[in-house]
């Protein structure tokens, strides 16, 4: 076991310093910035101007519609119906309490 061991450290001494070119660090990072803009561009590929105009398309029309209709009802009707729908409404019927 110690000849392993002693076998390992002495491999230490044969390690060489690595010669790198002066270039080494921008070629890399070059590579990661082209990378992450190809990952960027790859998430809106399906959101074309075709799409875009269908889109903006259908927010317009939605929205005349709601404006029509916001129009065409009245105050005393939108209270009415959320009254209604919540159980808010007063009948006019009277009703008997029995102790």
């Amino acid at each position: 076991m110690n000849k392993k061991v002693k076998a390992t450290l002495d491999s230490i001494e044969s390690i060489q310093d690595v010669k790198v070119s002066p270039f080494f660090k921008e070629k890399v990072m070059h590579k990661i910035r082209t990378a992450s803009e190809d990952i960027q561009e790859a998430n809106w590929y399906w959101f074309t101007p075709k799409l875009q105009l269908a889109t903006l398309v259908c927010i317009v029309v939605l929205n005349l519609m709601a404006f029509n209709n916001l129009q065409k009802s009245t105050y005393d009707e939108n209270v009415n119906s959320f009254a209604e729908s919540y159980g808010l409404s007063t009948s006019s019927e009277s009703t008997l309490i029995l102790d």
